[in-house]
């Protein structure tokens, strides 16, 4: 029988069970249908595994293994079963171990072949819809969903087992990976005439959280080329056509380095520096510096805005009309840049108390420190940009949003471990990742 005529009659004796399965079911409700189908095409799934897993393994018996050592043989020393938890339930899965006449290693060469996981128990697919859960859910919720949707149980251990083994697998993938997703820019960079021009934009920011027993600062980056667009003799500020984010729990001398690794490997070192960004912190400032001597910096837009807010709202009121006009009066010149003209006015101002002229002080200070960074016009004008929300929403979204819920406390070997996969997919790399371990991209995050 051919190969069509093989599937056409699985389909039909796959139709007769599930029609005999529906006429015995107390429950005719799609729901309860739905469950008990599911229930029994996972046990007749395992079964199916199972024999592929043993006829597979009998094939192997007779290959010849491949020697570590040139002119040395390999050695049968065992066989021995390993057990392997699908999602279709548990599969035996006989292996062979075979030592090195040279060397004296010992390999299992069939476990890539019959898919026997290098780290704990349960195979790839088990572990890849895990991981998109622990990525946006507590641990708990995600074991519980994960056994509601697939029928698998998963003990907090075995849980965690997994976290840690693909949190140190996509870090191993990423790290050997010599290409990241820079086909984007090379193919702009190609279709570009010369009237545009690709541009790397870099914000950096920090964001605490409760880690060890302490509250300790991760700190985020974002890296996006934007394609600056000419009309005319005038650049606008054009499209992000990629993007990348970085997040480290260190100094900025780490992030530094894991900035340079990023650019590295989506090859954008050939990319002019439009802007490096930040709030204003002496941290931002001093590793732009080091990183990209020479590029401008730019004070992000909305901080600046938000600190005339705190001295405003002492000297007018909170929510007072004149507040914000007068706000808005002073960030109209810092726009055309005239720094020196609003504090030559904020000098002037008499404040109404004493929380007003503390924060009148405050406000000069912050102004004059970044004086040089508050070229908005400028930047403008080159095309760039002046607000830094690309890495207050990574901020946002890496780090406030999966780990400062309520009550949460972390380790830091679990933080950084959740962390790989929020990095992985806020970067598009996790379905890659798992591709490259030979999963089909439908179905896996």
């Amino acid at each position: 029988m051919d190969r069509d005529g093989i599937v056409a009659s699985l389909v039909d004796r796959c139709k007769s069970l599930i029609e005999k399965v529906l006429s015995t079911s107390e429950d005719n409700g799609l729901a309860g249908a739905s469950l008990l189908l599911f229930e029994k095409f996972r046990d007749v799934a395992r079964q199916t595994l199972q024999a592929w897993a043993d006829l597979r393994a009998r094939e192997l018996r007779t290959s010849t293994v491949e020697s570590c050592c040139e002119g040395a043989a390999m050695h049968f020393v065992h066989a021995r079963s390993v057990t392997v938890r699908t999602l279709f339930g548990e599969v035996i899965v006989p292996v062979r171990t075979c030592r090195c006449a040279g060397c004296g290693t010992y390999r299992r060469p069939d476990d890539r072949i019959l898919g026997v996981p290098e780290a704990g128990a349960f195979s790839d697919d088990v572990r890849s819809l895990l991981t998109p859960l622990v990525a946006e859910l507590p641990h708990r919720v995600a074991s519980d969903l994960l056994e509601q949707l697939t029928g698998v149980r998963l003990s907090s251990q075995g849980a965690q087992g997994i976290i840690d083994s693909v949190a140190g697998d996509l870090e191993n993938w990423r790290d050997e990976r010599e290409d990241q997703e820079s086909q984007v820019v090379s193919r702009v960079r190609d279709e570009d005439e010369g009237e545009d021009e690709l541009r790397l934009e870099v914000a950096m920011d920090g964001v605490k959280a409760h880690i060890d027993g302490r509250w300790m600062e991760p700190k985020v980056a974002s890296l996006q080329v934007r394609r600056v667009v000419r009309d005319g003799d005038e650049p606008k500020l054009g499209e992000v056509v990629a993007r990348r984010y970085t997040c480290v729990l260190g100094s900025a001398d780490d992030l530094g380095a894991s900035i340079r690794r990023v650019i590295r490997e989506s090859e954008w070192s050939h990319l002019r520096i439009g802007a490096v960004l930040g709030d204003g912190a002496p941290w931002i400032w001093n590793l732009a510096g080091r990183l990209f001597p020479g590029a401008p910096q730019i004070l992000d837009w909305f901080h600046l805005k938000e600190h005339f807010y705190e001295f405003a709202n002492a000297q007018f009121g909170e929510g007072n009309p004149e507040a914000k006009a007068w706000v808005d009066a002073k960030m109209l010149r810092l726009g055309e840049d005239r720094v020196g003209d609003v504090l030559s006015a904020l000098n002037r101002m008499k404040p109404r108390n004493r929380t007003a002229s503390e924060e009148r002080f405050n406000l000069a200070r912050y102004v004059k420190t970044n004086k040089g960074r508050i070229a908005y016009q400028k930047a403008l004008g080159d095309g760039g940009a002046i607000g830094s929300g690309a890495v207050e929403g990574a901020c946002k979204h890496l780090i406030q949003a999966r780990f400062k819920r309520a009550g949460m406390r972390w380790k830091r070997v679990g933080f950084l471990n959740v962390l790989e996969f929020r990095v992985a997919r806020l970067n598009g790399n996790l379905s890659d990742f798992w591709k490259a371990r030979g999963l089909p991209s439908r179905g896996v995050a």
